[in-house]
């Protein structure tokens, strides 16, 4: 599927917590697991991936060596180890001639019962600061392995400063790119178990300020439509009454609704001639109507044999 996208301006992504299935456990297959999964990812040529909480379920030491020598690289702002910082804060990465800056950040408090040394700090603090060097960039993007809590707060108080916050930890499907305030941040929250693919398509057309969603311009296209149906019942039902008051009563809800339909109308028109810098996520859900990969699933396989009654 990835292979379909093309190369050139596609920037892969993983917001983290994708290793286990849950922090603090880790048996001898949750690792094979946990390392044929990391292997996959750098294959598919994900640039970067945040630290979670369930990426750590083995350990520190056992993640540190798994990503040894790899492209794929881990970034967390804020996770410690004795005051000294595990993995990269951020990097700026290039794709397609546009320059994405990235930063990584891990659910705060302590991160594993043997390792008392290592510890997630505060998140925005650390997000704060690994923006004032990461460098020169045209789009910026936070990779937040937090509650969706403290992404929303990371969404509003970085604002100015960071484009979007990428969100895992928490299983809320997939929803729809919320900004919490204008010119916070747009934030995107992962999907369920991997059920599905986002896809955020940018434009970046010397636009100044923050990025304007399209993906609203498709949900005011569909409320547009359902005020139009509505409309048009209440149009038919206006000159088939008799009743003068039940008349009067349905042509206060009419003008209500046909005013509703005109707010819609000019708010899209005004979102479908966005300039500038646009963005627009879709999910491509990863169901009976996506082939699986025939190498992959062999792979699979020999983890868990399970898989093979299943897609």
């Amino acid at each position: 599927m990835l292979n379909q996208l093309g190369t050139a301006n596609v920037l892969v992504l993983d917001s983290g917590n994708a290793l286990f299935r849950n922090a603090g456990v880790a048996t001898a297959d949750d690792q094979k697991r946990a390392t044929l999964i990391l292997g996959v990812m750098d294959e598919l040529g994900t640039r970067a991936m945040a630290v979670g909480q369930r990426d750590l379920a083995a350990g520190t030491v056992f993640l540190e060596g798994l990503a040894k020598g790899r492209k794929l690289k881990l970034l967390s702002a804020n996770l410690k180890r004795g005051g000294q910082r595990l993995f990269e804060a951020g990097v700026v990465i290039d794709a397609g001639g546009v320059k994405v800056g990235l930063v990584g950040l891990t659910a705060p408090g302590p991160v594993a019962p043997n390792e008392k040394d290592v510890v997630a700090g505060a998140t925005l603090e650390a997000a704060r600061a690994a923006l004032k060097v990461l460098g020169p960039r045209d789009v910026t993007i936070v990779l937040a392995a937090t509650s969706y809590a403290d992404a929303m707060q990371l969404s509003t108080e970085l604002k100015g400063d960071v484009d979007f916050v990428m969100q895992s930890g928490e299983y809320r499907g997939t929803q729809p790119a919320q900004r919490m305030e204008e010119g916070a941040a747009l934030l995107l929250a992962s999907a369920q178990k991997g059920q599905a693919l986002g896809k955020l398509q940018l434009t970046l057309d010397k636009g100044k300020g923050g990025f304007v969603d399209l993906s609203l311009g498709d949900r005011d296209r569909q409320q547009l439509d359902f005020v139009g149906q509505q409309v048009t019942t209440l149009e038919d039902r206006v000159r088939a009454a008799k009743d003068k008051t039940a008349t009067a009563d349905l042509r206060r809800t009419l003008g209500d609704l046909k005013r509703r339909q005109q707010e819609l109308a000019t708010a899209l028109a005004q979102k479908s001639g966005a300039t500038g810098k646009t963005a627009k996520l879709e999910w491509v859900l990863l169901g009976q109507d996506v082939a699986d990969d025939p190498k992959l699933k062999a792979k699979v396989l020999q983890i868990e044999p399970t898989y093979a009654g299943s897609h």
